[in-house]
């Protein structure tokens, strides 16, 4: 125990201010007392003498320090890395780096145990991330990434409240990820936890071996149709020195590449950069880029040769072919003009009047490349109108991403001999010569389903009750024509009045491109007497052309979402920037958004995800789990509780595997991460003598020192109190004052 002063001023200044004080006391009771008998008065002098010695004991402020030994709990944590380069056979006798690390623990284990019960010893591995491990527990040596820095810290920080004597790490040395292992050995020296490290494995392994692997794949993230994307990489290349390499890009949807370059592997490089490669996409929408090294033979493994990412490919406008037949149709008039009347819509008719003759017809094969037309919409055009030729164009064009609508009509379907094409395969209905037409006396009525109701080409007002009306206020159409059975993953979206429910509007899904077959002609519903009927008749051939083209977010209102990354790694965060706008492009206010993310596959199982505002938008997190995939993450936007939208993104999810890059060990890290922490390095075979050199060290005992204030608490303050109001009463009884 020991006393201590710290006073609020220099010690002269405090000195002085004291016998100034005392010797004004004295000074003005002599000169008030100077008549006075008796031995009050010097009770009196003596009590407001304590009290100006009171105030300067305050003003000195004294403590008493006060030293205690304290014992607490104390622990040994033991690391054992399991990371999947731990299953390099480079040790001696060919045994793996984990197999001799585990050998090494199961001398150990029984030294440690007798270290109880003033020391416990708790054992851990780490992949990707932390676990207990026990004696019997079986594992594999799967992680992807070494974090060994992160390691290091969270074991300790587990240890709450409890004091970590030593840390002891089992391990190859091998870092690829998080936190650098020297910081942490920086942090862990600060708080007095020294690190112990037993290494494994040859620092000269891999020296001989191969492989090749892409590390980074730069494309886009967004593009355009027609131009020229550039597309970027780096290959890590490993014994393969002077060789050239093929590198192919391939685009989803298409087993071919469409790039391909050769790389030459420079001597002493590793990393070499990807160049040479473009991708000029022909039709809109998002596509997947992967980027793929041909293996090689004697490479280390192989699956790291390939890598894939997303892109948007978007479209300055929509370019629309309308292909009529030689019959006439009102809807030539109405339909045309109610599509051309959009500014996002570049339309182009065409009336083919003469059947084809061989491979020569009224059209040229370009008006079918792909990527020419973002949308075919065919009016009672007879099939014999395209040459053979034209019709698998345009069925490839179909696959590879456009849109296509055709009509009803007497030249349309069956009746106009399309059962027989290329193209019947991607109608969404099975179509036969005979299905003929079906025109009662009182028209037929369009009425759309339940889905139908709810589905973007055919929500023509703000709720679904409003909707639902208008389709059934709207004129009958003269007559339909009678379709097959839909195919087994089409949709129909709305059927006739009938007894037997005809289906009137169907469609379909078919490789990237969208397919919708109308039985009818839509031309009466413009020559209705209430407005209803041109404003429906406008925005639906609107959201069918936006819908076939993949644009149903694109009209009255929309919403957009981006993603920061369209590639993560499993425990990587993804932001998700989301955007509500009208027609003219400003933000929306008062909308509510529902987002989720689903791994695709027929497990699919969508998560939600919490949305939160960012300025006039809003924003979602989202973090990768363990599972690798395609996921795809999708936002509804509704506004006074009615729907006003919904768009999709997908992104990838991958395991990062960098354990096999480089094989060889790093034992000067481990070195070096002892050195940093005050710990030391020592051979596998001596782990279980450093055990047993610890029993009777004393790792539990601290020393604590208590600071007791005696001139701030209570009792000085009621003793301070009290000595002045008794010197008060006593020269308020004999008129002092």
């Amino acid at each position: 125990m020991s006393v201590s002063f710290n006073p609020i001023g220099p010690w002269p200044v405090v000195a002085l201010a004291s016998i100034g004080v005392a010797w004004l006391t004295i000074w003005a009771y002599r000169q008030r007392m100077r008549h006075t008998l008796g031995r009050w008065r010097w009770l009196a002098l003596g009590l407001r003498l304590t009290a100006v010695l009171m105030c300067v004991l305050a003003a000195l402020r004294p403590s008493v320090i006060v030293s205690e030994k304290k014992t607490q709990p104390a622990t040994i944590v033991v690391l054992l890395d399991a990371t999947a380069s731990m299953n390099i056979g480079d040790e001696q006798g060919g045994k793996t780096r984990l197999g001799r690390a585990l050998e090494t623990l199961k001398q150990a284990r029984p030294p440690a145990e007798k270290l109880k019960p003033g020391l416990d010893v708790k054992f851990f591995r780490f992949g990707d991330g932390l676990a207990e491990q026990t004696a019997e527990g079986a594992f594999t040596a799967d992680g992807k990434r070494t974090a060994l820095g992160d390691m290091l810290i969270e074991a300790v920080d587990r240890q709450a409240g409890v004091r970590v004597a030593e840390l002891v790490v089992l391990g190859d040395g091998a870092n690829n990820a998080g936190l650098a292992p020297l910081d942490a050995a920086k942090r862990l020296k600060a708080r007095q936890v020294p690190v112990v490290t037993v290494g494994f494995g040859s620092e000269s392994a891999g020296a001989a071996s191969k492989d090749l692997a892409i590390r980074d794949f730069s494309a886009g993230p967004t593009g355009f149709v027609k131009n020229r994307m550039q597309v970027r990489g780096t290959l890590v290349a490993r014994g393969f020195a002077n060789q050239t390499v093929d590198v192919e890009l391939f685009v989803e949807g298409r087993t071919d590449p469409v790039a391909t370059t050769k790389v030459k592997i420079p001597d002493g490089a590793q990393l070499v950069p990807i160049t040479g490669l473009a991708y000029t996409p022909a039709t809109p929408g998002e596509r997947r880029l992967m980027l793929r090294v041909k293996p090689r033979p004697g490479e280390l493994v192989e699956s790291n040769n390939e890598m894939s990412t997303f892109v948007n490919v978007l479209s300055g406008g929509l370019n629309v072919l309308y292909l009529k037949g030689p019959d006439f149709s009102w809807d030539r008039k109405f339909l045309f003009r109610s599509i051309a009347s959009s500014p996002d819509i570049q339309a182009y008719e065409i009336e083919v009047r003469k059947p084809a003759s061989g491979a020569t017809g009224e059209l040229a094969d370009d008006e079918f490349a792909t990527g020419r037309y973002n949308v075919y919409l065919l009016d009672n055009l007879p099939a014999a109108m395209l040459t053979a030729r034209q019709q698998r164009l345009l069925t490839d064009a179909v696959e590879k991403g456009a849109g296509l609508i055709m009509l009803g009509g007497r030249a349309s379907f069956g009746a106009g001999g399309w059962a027989a094409t290329d193209l019947a395969r991607v109608l969404p209905v099975n179509i036969h010569p005979g299905d003929g037409q079906y025109e009662p006396e009182s028209g037929v009525l369009f009425l759309p389903n339940t889905s139908g109701l709810e589905n973007y080409v055919l929500r023509i007002a703000p709720t679904t009750a409003e909707t639902a009306r208008i389709w059934k206020t709207l004129p009958r159409m003269t007559g339909i024509n009678r379709f097959g059975s839909p195919k087994p993953n089409a949709f129909v979206l709305g059927t006739a009045d009938t007894p037997d429910g005809e289906p009137v509007m169907v469609g379909m899904e078919t490789g990237l491109g969208r397919v919708l077959a109308f039985a009818g002609e839509t031309w009466p519903w413009v020559r209705a007497i209430q407005e209803d009927g041109r404003v429906a008749h406008r925005k639906f051939w609107r959201q069918v052309i936006f819908w076939l083209a993949h644009k149903e977010n694109q009209g009255d209102a929309s919403v957009k979402i981006g993603l920061d990354k369209r590639r993560l790694t499993t425990g990587e965060r993804l932001l998700v920037s989301i955007a509500a706008r009208d027609a003219k492009g400003a933000p929306l206010s008062d909308v509510s958004y529902e987002a989720s993310v689903a791994r695709q596959g027929p497990d699919a199982r969508p998560e939600r995800i919490d949305v939160f505002a960012q300025g006039d938008d809003a924003a979602a997190n989202y973090t990768a789990g363990p599972a690798s995939g395609v996921y795809q993450v999708v936002v509804k936007a509704t506004r006074a509780g009615q729907p006003i939208g919904e768009d999709k993104a997908r992104f990838l999810v991958y395991q990062d595997d960098r354990e096999l890059e480089n094989p060889a060990a790093d034992l000067s890290l481990l070195r070096q991460i002892a050195e940093t922490s005050g710990g030391t390095t020592i051979a596998p075979e001596l782990l279980a003598k450093h055990f047993r050199e610890l029993t009777g060290r004393q790792f539990t005992d601290t020393f604590s020192q208590t600071e007791k204030r005696l001139w701030d608490n209570w009792p000085f303050f009621l003793i301070f109190a009290a000595v002045l109001m008794l010197e008060w009463i006593l020269r308020k009884r004999n008129g002092w004052v």
